[in-house]
């Protein structure tokens, strides 16, 4: 059998991963095939991240936070296997995206993207309306460390590697979240509006479809122009 790998390398990328989704829990003799998958995936995400992040900038775009890059590498390996062993087992596509891709902040203030934080009028409605335009933020693994020494009931965690539409707009919400532990490949995100049972990397997907603001997937016909700088054809 062609591995996994060979395939996706080969372009068959949305086939491979939606075969290794209905593995349900990897079995063994495909772990480490699986996990060169999720690491040149998230390789990919980390790419488009980078440019989309170094791109916002000169479209005005104001951050969330001054003190919070838009994009911070990681460099905690040692940490993400310590917390491997102690939570049980991450899924590969997230264990991937810690040591790939990092923290992301794309919340902010950007007028011509249609993004509020601080600026006024604050949304209105409910996500997943076209005032959420839903900018991508991921936690890191320093966030998973915190999240797992707050966490009361190791049977019941679920790390929070994101707030939800809401809370990007800087109004009272929940998480994007990932139930750990897990042994599968693409875990479900937890939380998204609009978007019941989608995964990690399908998320991610339609992240970068839509130049960092997975929202404007759900309201294409109403997205603001200037993405057209940012958006790309997702590649992984």
């Amino acid at each position: 059998m062609t591995s996994y790998y060979r395939r996706y390398l080969r372009g068959d990328r949305e086939a491979v991963w939606a075969e290794l989704r209905a593995l349900g829990p990897v079995p063994d003799a495909l772990v480490e095939d699986a996990a060169a998958v999720a690491d040149e995936t998230m390789i990919r995400v980390a790419q488009h991240v980078a440019r989309i992040a170094a791109a916002l900038p000169e479209l005005g775009w104001v951050p969330a936070d001054p003190l919070v890059p838009p994009h911070e590498p990681p460099d905690d390996d040692a940490l993400i296997d310590t917390l491997t062993e102690k939570i049980g087992g991450l899924p590969l596509a997230l264990d991937a995206c810690l040591r790939r891709v990092g923290q992301v902040w794309f919340a902010g203030d950007c007028p011509v993207l249609d993004l509020t934080y601080h600026s006024e009028p604050a949304p209105r409605s409910l996500p997943p309306g076209p005032e959420f335009p839903d900018p991508l933020c991921l936690g890191n693994a320093y966030s998973l460390a915190y999240e797992w020494e707050q966490c009361e009931d190791p049977a019941d965690f679920a790390f929070p590697i994101a707030p939800d539409e809401l809370g990007k707009a800087n109004l009272d919400g929940g998480d994007h979240s990932v139930a750990l532990p897990s042994d599968h490949a693409d875990p479900p995100l937890l939380g998204v509006a609009g978007k019941p049972g989608a995964t990690l990397v399908e998320y991610l997907r339609d992240s970068v479809r839509w130049g960092g603001f997975a929202g404007w997937s759900l309201h294409p016909d109403l997205a603001p122009h200037a993405l057209i700088t940012l958006r790309a054809d997702p590649d992984f």
